[in-house]
């Protein structure tokens, strides 16, 4: 009858469809790529950062310089893993997959190279926190915590001079005695924060001119509350 399909169209339009299935699979998996994690098997989509695979297969890296969807560059070194074919530790917020990668991230070696990379990033963390400084409001703390960490191994070497926090707008301050540098705030503020010197003096500013740039929702990505809201009314000392 007019506009009905017969049984073998629609067998053949069931088969057609399956078939553009499989081949849609197909091309999704030429997307992916083998890497062990821990001696573990995983396929990785291609262009993965490695902290990225591993985060999104349940493996947790620590990390203070990243922070998803946004803009960043390598500095923390908190993130090291070691790719166990070439016995390099490379930084997992930078490193992009490949294939047949074998990448370990939780040896006792990497445990001591991440702590000794908090013990340098606490140095230039020269603030008297307000209570309550705890690991549920900085992520330095709570690293600092897992990994033992001695926060004034090297604050003598520190060229951080103490300063009264900055008012930014609205609710928002900067503290830079509280920053450790990571260029979050810097990567991701147009015409906003910037990189003052370089080496053991380099600092992180907000120029006066440059106050209007900095969006408030910067703040949640800052992971020692250097960039952070007060309550309303509440005075800076």
């Amino acid at each position: 009858m007019k506009g009905r399909l017969s049984r073998g169209n629609v067998i053949f339009s069931i088969f057609l469809s399956q078939w553009h299935f499989l081949l849609y699979i197909r091309g999704l998996k030429n997307n992916f790529v083998k890497i062990k994690i821990n001696n573990k098997e995983i396929d990785i989509f291609e262009g993965e950062k490695l902290i990225e695979a591993a985060h999104r297969n349940g493996v947790e890296i620590p990390t203070l310089c990243y922070a998803p969807g946004y803009q960043h560059q390598a500095s923390c070194m908190v993130c090291v893993v070691k790719n166990c074919d070439t016995g390099q530790i490379i930084p997992s917020c930078s490193t992009v997959v490949a294939e047949g990668m074998n990448i370990d991230t939780e040896s006792d070696e990497l445990k001591d190279l991440r702590r000794q990379s908090l013990e340098l990033l606490l140095s230039d963390h020269i603030a008297v926190c307000r209570p309550p400084c705890e690991p549920k409001n900085c992520t330095l703390r709570q690293y600092t915590n897992t990994y033992r960490a001695k926060w004034n191994k090297y604050l003598h070497y520190s060229a951080i001079k103490t300063t009264p926090p900055q008012h930014i707008s609205g609710n928002l301050w900067f503290d830079v005695t509280k920053c450790i540098r990571c260029g979050l705030c810097v990567y991701n503020s147009k015409d906003g924060f910037t990189f003052k010197d370089r080496g053991f003096g380099m600092q992180v500013v907000l120029p006066e001119e440059s106050v209007g740039n900095v969006d408030e929702s910067l703040w949640g990505i800052c992971p020692t509350q250097a960039l952070y809201r007060s309550e309303p009314g509440f005075l800076q000392d």
